[in-house]
């Protein structure tokens, strides 16, 4: 997460810096210094905020929004490594119930593989998953219901931003120079 979070200030510097030296008219400069602002503050709301607590009635993700999920209906870990395309590796426990539906999620992205294990421990349920890394489609053909579409088709998702930014930055290129 901490690394995101550098990344999130680099790009904005070099964005605002690009903007400001190059042929792009000023305006856009604190556009793009507001819009990488906010995501700058979600993400150390994000790293402040991630904490696990497990009680005896309820279990606790917290992050940029606090999830709640009663303890008692955790029958069940499904632990996996889920290799993503250019963004490496993110172990995960998927806490199911006794018809195997996610009750909750909890990604190894916010918190260490030591966290993970004592979670893992405290529940005191039975744990699975693949001995291997494998990537969301396969983990999906396992264990449905598991991954979002988001996950199992990030290239799909990945063109459909990168198409609707372009239209806006050309969208903006043209109302800042019919002006």
């Amino acid at each position: 997460m901490l690394v995101t979070l550098v990344g999130l200030v680099v790009t904005t510097v070099g964005a605002v810096t690009a903007i400001l030296r190059g042929d792009a008219p000023t305006v856009f400069a604190p556009v793009m210094g507001a819009f990488f602002a906010v995501l700058i503050i979600l993400a150390i709301t994000a790293l402040v905020r991630g904490r696990i607590i497990l009680t005896a009635q309820e279990i606790v993700v917290q992050g940029l929004v606090a999830q709640r999920r009663s303890r008692s209906r955790v029958a069940e870990v499904v632990r996996a490594t889920i290799v993503a395309p250019r963004a490496g590796a993110t172990e995960s426990l998927f806490l199911l119930d006794a018809h195997r539906n996610l009750v909750i999620r909890v990604s190894g992205y916010y918190y260490t593989r030591r966290q993970l294990d004592q979670l893992v421990n405290a529940l005191g349920v039975p744990c699975s998953g693949p001995s291997r890394p494998v990537n969301a489609n396969q983990l999906a053909k396992t264990y449905p219901g598991l991954v979002s579409r988001v996950q199992r088709h990030p290239s799909r998702i990945a063109f459909a931003i990168v198409a609707c930014s372009t239209v806006i930055a050309l969208v903006a290129v043209w109302i800042a120079t019919a002006s």
